[in-house]
């Protein structure tokens, strides 16, 4: 019988004044937005996922997914409000990432295109 431990990502990540000033100074619609500010979310996860490239890359999709859920992804934003969430997803990944101080993660991140 195979156990597998699960482990948790609690982090904190403040996100970058420019996406504040973007919601601060766009459309109607940006401006209805409170400021999220920073933000701390439980990220769970199989350590064996880190272990392996191909764990890794899943871990990575389904971490992306919770930052872009968190940083919109609004079919109807304006070109900068996609701007600005565009930015808020690369510094979210990257410092999450950075959490995890594990070289597969940051190898299969580096691996991404957009990485």
């Amino acid at each position: 019988m195979k156990t597998t431990s699960k482990t948790n990502l609690i982090a904190s990540i403040v996100i970058a004044g420019a996406f504040t000033a973007g919601l601060a100074s766009g459309t109607a619609s940006a401006q209805n937005q409170p400021y999220r500010g920073p933000f701390e979310f439980e990220f769970r996860y199989d350590a064996a996922e880190l272990g392996s490239l191909d764990g890794a890359q899943t871990l990575l999709a389904r971490l992306q997914s919770v930052v872009t859920a968190y940083c919109g992804n609004d079919p109807t934003m304006s070109p900068q409000e996609r701007f600005d969430a565009n930015k808020c997803v690369k510094r979210t990944m990257r410092e999450a990432i950075a959490k995890f101080d594990n070289a597969t993660v940051a190898q299969a991140f580096s691996n991404r295109a957009d990485g």
